[in-house]
């Protein structure tokens, strides 16, 4: 009867201990949280930025938040995949996230408003690129050209945008983001559009032959800013940045930062940010994009460059948390101000 009793007692033990055992690992498991983050072509030098953030997130939180990159046409195209559902986080221009955000411009009477920034982004140009044999030395010069426009892309969005505000009208080829410096090689077009402070891709052609970087105008930026207020701006290029660029002169610009839909848990986003923020200074270094646009100053370049959509409640918590001052417009409705 004891030894009876006793392998009862070790039965009920056993099948407790399994039971622990199981919900300890369904416990486990339910911690983990994937995001998929949209990023661009691999062949854009802005590539590796996404791919660098999504490293410090799952070095700080291993097995806890898996961030897979997503290879995508291109920043705009990353709003559409928003929308569908197909990425949960990923970069985009801060005037097309703001247009997106507000339901204007190519999402006229379309807003979403369960967009949210994580940070402010940073500052970076747009480089209008023409073959030297073409003759171009103003942005005057590519209307009637041929000229390869990326759709779905942020620097197609911006230029076509900004040529349309100017009255240039370029004979526009459509094309993806990789087959353009092809095109350019080959002579298929005389100019294109390439974001990204030393971009791969404009180094790749300039190997292959002569190139001119083309600058704009104050006068032009003004023009366009009258047109669609908080999309165009402009920032000087360093003499040397490439061949072609034989002293300083002013580029196109633009701000380009993070953004997450507001579903994904409040935890979730803060334990991102901090990561981010944690290494801030470590994970700009490497970049050269990164390192001009002040990327580390994250609340500081939201105020600055006037961002339209509001942080994520997980980023208000850090930023909070950090001691940084956050004014009203960019805290969310969710939370409290």
């Amino acid at each position: 009867m004891v030894k009876k009793s006793f392998l009862i007692i070790l039965s009920v033990l056993f099948l407790s201990a399994i039971v622990l055992s199981s919900a300890s690992t369904a416990n486990a498991q339910a911690k983990k949280f994937h995001l998929k983050m949209g990023s661009t072509s691999v062949r854009s030098g802005l590539y590796a930025n996404t791919v660098a953030i999504a490293s410090i997130v799952n070095k700080t939180y291993p097995g806890e938040i898996i961030v897979t990159v997503v290879e995508t046409g291109g920043y705009v195209e990353n709003l559409a995949r928003f929308r569908k559902g197909t990425i949960q986080v990923g970069p985009v221009s801060t005037g097309a996230a703001a247009a997106y955000y507000l339901g204007i411009l190519d999402w006229e009477g379309k807003p979403d408003k369960n967009l949210r920034a994580l940070w402010g982004g940073y500052f970076g140009p747009i480089h209008l690129v023409a073959s030297k044999k073409s003759g171009i030395t103003t942005i005057e010069g590519f209307t009637g050209r041929p000229f390869a426009l990326n759709p779905g892309v942020t620097s197609g969005f911006h230029i076509e945008y900004f040529f349309k505000a100017l009255g240039i009208k370029p004979d526009y080829k459509l094309m993806g983001l990789g087959a353009s410096p092809d095109a350019m090689k080959a002579g298929v077009v005389d100019g294109w559009h390439k974001a990204g402070y030393k971009d791969a891709a404009i180094l790749d052609i300039e190997a292959a032959m002569e190139i001119t970087i083309i600058p704009v105008r104050p006068e032009h930026i003004e023009k366009a800013q009258k047109a669609q207020p908080g999309l165009h701006s402009s920032m000087t290029i360093p003499s040397g940045l490439f061949k072609a660029v034989k002293a300083d002169q002013l580029s196109y610009a633009y701000v380009l930062s993070d953004f997450i839909h507001k579903t994904v848990p409040e935890e979730v986003v803060y334990k991102i940010v901090k990561a981010v923020w944690d290494n801030r200074v470590a994970l700009v270094a490497p970049f050269a994009s990164w390192k001009e646009g002040n990327f580390d100053d994250m609340v500081g370049n939201a105020v600055k460059y006037g961002l339209k959509v509001p942080f994520h409640a997980g980023a208000v918590k850090l930023y909070r948390e950090v001691g940084q001052t956050i004014p009203p417009q960019l805290i969310p409705p969710e939370v409290k101000k």
